[in-house]
């Protein structure tokens, strides 16, 4: 608790507002972020598995190499914030492969892959998130005979994918947080370190 105490002043201090985590199913540790004001939000699913059936992309969809402006305007817009650290570290350091997906000339959507992972991702439009998780799933598969996914619980849409892929849920997770944020409903976070 004194870290955790530490770490949340430092992001008040930093102008942050709203606080979130993503926690494992320790209660000690949810109970300490309950305190704090962080409450349950939703679940993190995570799939797993070697994709059966891959839906087609409809046509008018494509992905090319991803733009770092591209991805933090759609951050900011999905997620509440561009983050451009995070896409600095996953683009220079962590090693992932960036897209973007257009429709129609349209910037639509983007996606990270590496070593089998999907993620993060964010769609504009509920409508586009089939293709853009289609694209990735298509792509990561060249590389990886696994792949792995996090899903919000809140993204009906993902999970449906997930699942009718033939992946399968292998652990969950809780995301807590002292208010709603973004439209998480169309986006799929990288993981615990960097949501």
């Amino acid at each position: 608790m004194p870290l955790l105490k530490r770490v949340w002043e430092a992001g008040k201090e930093a102008g942050a507002t709203v606080f979130f985590t993503w926690s494992s199913v320790d209660m000690t540790a949810i109970a300490a972020y309950m305190k704090l004001g962080m409450l349950p939000g939703f679940q993190i699913l995570l799939f797993e598995g070697s994709p059966q059936r891959i839906p087609s992309v409809c046509s008018g969809y494509e992905a090319v190499a991803l733009e770092k402006l591209t991805a933090m305007r759609l951050d900011a817009e999905i997620r509440g914030t561009a983050r451009e650290p995070d896409h600095n570290f996953w683009l220079d350091k962590a090693g992932l492969q960036g897209r973007q997906v257009i429709r129609n000339g349209d910037v639509v959507g983007y996606y990270y892959l590496g070593k089998g992972v999907i993620g993060p991702a964010a769609w504009k439009e509920s409508r586009d998130g089939e293709a853009v998780m289609a694209l990735a799933c298509r792509e990561v598969t060249e590389t990886a005979p696994e792949i792995r996914l996090a899903v919000p619980g809140i993204n009906h849409r993902a999970i449906r994918f997930a699942l009718d892929s033939g992946l399968r849920l292998t652990s969950s997770a809780h995301l807590l947080a002292t208010a709603p944020f973004g439209r998480l409903d169309q986006y799929l976070p990288s993981g615990p370190g960097l949501f």
